[in-house]
């Protein structure tokens, strides 16, 4: 077993680094089966995934996307990949393959695992395991040794079955050759746009058609269940004037955090960048790794770096700088490249480093190691920060004071309370689990609000400014509006449907005409691209065009956001299959066989809910999915995506 773990140890560490949802099953915990029943979001079998267990898995989730690929992460973006169902489906499909593995008797050891992490080449300096890069690592990534040997089991387990279910798989020589062609033959399409807009400035809707468009479409129109609460402030800057820190007591707290109070070591880098476009063939990519190679040669034979990145670097900020990149913190980087920063002296240069924005080389200029700060200058931060932390604690005390006042009240009176302490009571909504709330709320504690009847006490909850206590004063329900209460969003709604309606048959009768009329319309171009792109240059909006693009060459229609597009092929180069050798074809016989095997245990899993087949018996309670917010975590490293 130790064996295939170590071979497939690379392919893995990304896995886990950047694609895997993983959830910690608390099976019982503190709460009796009966609420854990009421409060399930899914029950598979006698395993039941609770609502705080999905929030978590969800929130993590968000993390992991927003780390590969940040501010791109949009909340539109979260819809797209439907990412509330994909979470729970993730779940269900860890608690299958886990059952199903256990009853074939497949499992990890401690000590296979132990094994595989200490063999893990992320985590080694000098071909052995080193536990500084190690906890580096799980540093930048905000987990616990316990959470990634969790993390690693599940997945060693799932590779594990995988592997059994998939011993038989095979890859046929058609299926190479098609794979090849699909990574070697090149496309350009032509497309015009035709933008509803333009047709929408006479269009004229009938009250019977604004009240037909309404009762095909009323879900679209619901307003989801809001309540209205009431709260009292307790901001820590009400407590901070009664709050004393003496100097004594700052150099205790200084002496006892000095490593708060440092600065972290810091490099000197020059780099150049080969940017490599998206979506790029072999051939390209081939050129630039012999370009990086050919430039490294140089700056190690002795030519001026800085020249040598004037010339060749496609890094617009600093190429004009000799590709200085300035005093960079060293905890700032990636680890697997601040392993490599780490072991380079001062003129060293290395390379290539392939990144998100292309292949990397780069040179280390000069290094500053970690320095301690005097405490003569953080000493009035550190005052200011003891007084905030108290005060804080105080702000807390006096919240909890109040909601037990509140809470051995017969009825509430939050305007009394108020009163007495010069405080004021604010009210707050109506506001649904998905708007901000005008109070700061986690979404977490949103969601509980929600469970509150109108007119009982909420809890108290942590704002940015300090604590809050609320009272739920109104619950409306979720409803469908009458027409006139929308009936504007209605209308223009109803207005943009036509127009498109009118677009696309402009565009079918575009798509019809002469391919010399289509030309001689001044069509965009795609430019050149290869199947294996993630999607069509310039078209990434109609996801389904890159599976039919062979068969443009009659023009075909598409809509995305209002615009419809006629599509069609341009030019196609097909590329001999003689040109294929020995080695390319072993490359691509594995990346199938890969596919291929995941493909067979999504189709296993599938049937293992089947409720026909029996294997799983899956109850999913859908409806409790709407309380997950789609937001898009701030509180996660900077994206990186060194390989």
């Amino acid at each position: 077993m130790l064996t295939y773990l170590r071979k497939h140890s690379k392919g893995w560490l990304a896995y886990t680094a950047f694609g895997a949802i993983i959830v910690v099953f608390v099976l019982w915990g503190g709460s009796s089966y009966i609420s854990r029943e009421a409060n399930k979001v899914a029950k598979i079998d006698r395993t039941i995934i609770t609502t705080e267990q999905y929030s978590k898995a969800y929130t993590d989730t968000l993390k992991r996307y927003q780390t590969q690929f940040g501010q791109a992460l949009t909340p539109e973006m979260i819809n797209r990949l439907n990412l509330r169902e994909q979470v729970l489906d993730e779940l269900i499909d860890q608690y299958i393959i886990e059952a199903d593995a256990a009853k074939m008797g497949i499992g990890v050891k401690d000590a296979d695992l132990q094994m595989f992490i200490s063999q893990v080449p992320a985590f080694q300096r000098d071909g052995k395991f080193d536990e500084a890069t190690y906890r580096r690592y799980l540093e930048y990534e905000r987990i616990t040794p316990a959470e990634f040997e969790q993390r690693a089991r599940r997945d060693f387990v799932k590779q594990l079955f995988k592997e059994v279910l998939t011993e038989n798989v095979i890859v046929a020589p058609q299926e190479i050759e098609a794979a090849f062609h699909q990574i070697s033959d090149t496309y350009e399409l032509h497309y015009l746009t035709v933008d509803s807009a333009t047709f929408s400035g006479d269009v004229q809707v009938s009250q019977e058609q604004v009240q037909g468009f309404f009762d095909a479409n009323k879900e679209r129109y619901r307003i989801p269940p809001r309540i209205t609460i009431a709260a009292i402030d307790f901001p820590v800057t009400r407590y901070l004037g009664s709050t004393e820190v003496t100097t004594e007591e700052a150099m205790d707290y200084y002496d006892g955090h000095k490593g708060e109070f440092s600065e972290p070591a810091q490099v000197h880098l020059r780099h150049i960048l080969i940017k490599v476009p998206e979506g790029a063939d072999a051939a390209s990519l081939t050129k630039k790794q012999e370009l990086a190679a050919q430039i490294i040669k140089e700056a190690k034979d002795g030519k001026d770096f800085a020249s040598l990145a004037a010339s060749y670097s496609e890094d617009e900020a600093t190429a004009g700088k000799g590709g200085d990149m300035g005093m960079l913190p060293l905890n700032s980087f990636h680890p697997e490249l601040g392993k490599i920063v780490e072991s380079m002296k001062p003129g060293d240069v290395n390379g290539p480093v392939m990144t998100a924005d292309g292949i990397q080389i780069i040179k280390l200029e000069g290094k500053e190691d970690a320095k301690a700060i005097p405490f003569d200058k953080v000493a009035a931060s550190v005052v200011d920060m003891l007084k905030m932390q108290r005060a804080r604690i105080v702000a807390h005390d006096e919240a909890e004071k109040a909601f037990m006042e509140f809470y051995e009240q017969d009825k509430l009176d939050l305007e009394g309370y108020a009163a007495k302490q010069g405080m004021e009571v604010r009210r707050i909504g109506p506001f649904s689990e998905n708007e901000k709330a005008g109070i700061a709320m986690s979404q977490e504690t949103v969601k509980k609000a929600f469970t509150f009847s109108a007119g009982e006490l909420g809890e108290v909850i942590e704002t940015p400014g300090g604590y809050a206590v609320y009272q739920v004063v109104k619950k409306d329900l979720s409803r469908i509006p009458d027409l006139e209460e929308v009936v504007d969003v209605v209308t223009a709604d109803a207005k943009a449907q036509t127009a498109l309606e009118r677009a696309k048959e402009h565009a079918q009768k575009l798509a019809t005409a002469p391919m010399n009329e289509l030309v001689s319309s001044n069509p965009s171009s795609t430019g050149k691209f290869t199947r294996s792109a993630s999607a069509v240059p310039k078209l990434s909006m109609l996801p389904k065009l890159m599976d039919e693009v062979d068969s443009l060459g009659t023009p075909k229609v598409y809509e995305s956001d209002g615009r419809v597009f006629i599509v069609w092929i341009k030019s196609k180069d097909t590329v001999d299959i003689r040109s294929l050798d020995k080695d390319q074809a072993e490359g691509l016989r594995k990346g199938l066989l890969a596919r291929k095997k995941e493909l067979v245990l999504q189709d296993y899993l599938e049937q293992a809910r089947d409720e026909k087949k029996g294997w799983h018996d899956v109850v999913i309670e859908r409806e409790r999915l709407a309380g997950s917010a789609e937001r898009v975590p701030q509180d996660v490293p900077p994206p990186m995506d060194f390989n």
